[in-house]
């Protein structure tokens, strides 16, 4: 797997902001204006638990698994609102 660079949603890190500030003893807004962090460093921050070292293909795996996720909740939330609008109507 490659990995060049990519960005992930605020809304899904920002709820983790305090697991950041424990792991790293930065905010989420110094750590991504230093680069953001490496992906086993992200899924120790996303899973709320203390950094470990990880493969990184691991890494980048459960991370697209909980982007995934986060989108797939996001659309059915969307979809769940609009659906409710149309009731009213």
């Amino acid at each position: 797997m490659q990995l060049d660079h990519w960005a992930i949603a605020w809304s899904l890190v920002a709820p983790h902001r305090a697991q950041a500030q424990i792991n790293h003893g930065q905010t989420l807004e110094r750590l991504a204006e230093r680069g953001s962090l490496a992906p086993c460093e992200l899924l120790a921050v996303l899973e709320d638990r203390p950094h470990r070292r990880m493969h990184l293909e691991d890494a980048i795996r459960q991370i697209r698994g909980l982007i995934e996720a986060f989108e797939l909740g996001a659309a059915s939330v969307g979809g769940g609102a609009e659906q409710m609008e149309d009731a009213d109507a």
